[in-house]
């Protein structure tokens, strides 16, 4: 793998999930995210980037003004990485959770596992 920024590519990936301009937010999957890259959490599922952009667009209709944010460091090995993350809605109440994920040797997100 060539050198990637681990932190900078979580960080544009959780900005995806709070970026409610639909246009703004399909330029930074396309970034970020091959176009097959496997997204499971345990209430979504989605097998391609076309499919998580409908996964995002959904959770924002549904938690307008929901923002993530990365907990600490981004922990990686190899391909694999796993950060720990908190979600904060616009009630003031929040989630957290961890992901764990893989990169492609060109620096793309090809799979996202989300426990919360």
């Amino acid at each position: 793998m060539t050198q990637i920024d681990i932190e900078a590519l979580v960080e544009k990936y959780v900005t995806t999930w709070g970026e409610s301009d639909p246009v703004a937010h399909q330029n930074l999957l396309k970034a970020i995210w091959q176009a097959d890259g496997l997204y499971i959490d345990p209430i979504n599922q989605a097998s391609n980037r076309a499919a998580l952009d409908n996964v995002i667009t959904h959770f924002l209709e549904a938690n307008p003004g929901a923002k993530f944010t990365v907990n600490g460091k981004v922990d990686h090995h190899h391909d694999c990485i796993r950060f720990y993350w908190t979600l904060r809605f616009a009630n003031g109440s929040e989630a957290s959770g961890m992901d764990y994920g893989e990169v492609t040797p060109d620096g793309k997100l090809c799979k996202i596992v989300g426990f919360f």
